[in-house]
């Protein structure tokens, strides 16, 4: 009894141990970083961008189209019905089929992650391992998992696809908790250092009618 006790406690240690090393994966910390130098060198762009929301425990799925700007930690999102402006100070939600927005203050959020932290969140919180190289389309893309070192977040996981040779980001996939899944494809990237901070204020003169809901 006392060697099978042995066995189990050594096994435990070598898999425990074993866990501690892919935490923080060298080889994933090399492809994230490169990712993270590559945006660092395009401080504005634009995409085209699409979302997919999956769930294990129910019968939910969707797929959601739209738009996005960049500029450093600024961001302007379009999604059809609705569009999110965010110049770093206030946050702008506005509903078309209401024609109405709703303004208030930004208040950084680590459950809800913004598109302009997705290249750099892994520097700090997580941990992060190689998982697989996969092809898309003909290129040739490598996939890193993040897990978030915060037990209390709703999100377990983190999955980041990225473009082997000009280390783009293809997409992104949470896993939450509650069975979710949220992946985020990134189209038509394109390079923008024109794009002006003014398009990350949403102007209610553009707008005759609007319903403003100031919240700040």
């Amino acid at each position: 009894m006392k060697h099978k006790i042995q066995i189990i406690i050594a096994l435990a240690v070598f898999f425990c141990s074993a866990n501690l090393m892919a935490q923080y994966d060298p080889k994933a910390k090399s492809i994230l970083d490169a990712m993270s130098e590559k945006y660092k060198l395009i401080p504005a762009f634009k995409a085209n961008f699409s979302y997919k929301i999956e769930s294990t425990d129910d019968d939910v799925s969707e797929n959601v189209k739209g738009n996005i700007i960049v500029k450093k930690n600024k961001y302007k999102i379009n999604l059809g019905s609705q569009a999110v402006y965010n110049n770093e100070e206030n946050v702008w939600v506005y509903l078309k089929e209401t024609n109405e927005v709703t303004i208030s203050e930004y208040e950084p959020d680590p459950e809800d992650l913004s598109p302009t932290e997705i290249p750099n969140m892994y520097k700090e919180g997580f941990k992060y391992r190689f998982v697989e190289e996969k092809k898309i389309d003909g290129d040739t893309y490598e996939v890193v998992e993040l897990n978030p070192e915060d037990t209390e977040l709703g999100y377990f996981k983190i999955e980041l696809t990225i473009h082997k040779q000009n280390k783009t980001l293809n997409s992104w996939k949470f896993f939450y908790k509650n069975g979710r899944q949220y992946t985020y494809f990134i189209n038509d990237f394109q390079p923008d250092n024109k794009i002006s901070d003014n398009a990350f204020v949403f102007n209610v003169a553009d707008y005759p009618g609007v319903d403003v809901v100031d919240l700040r």
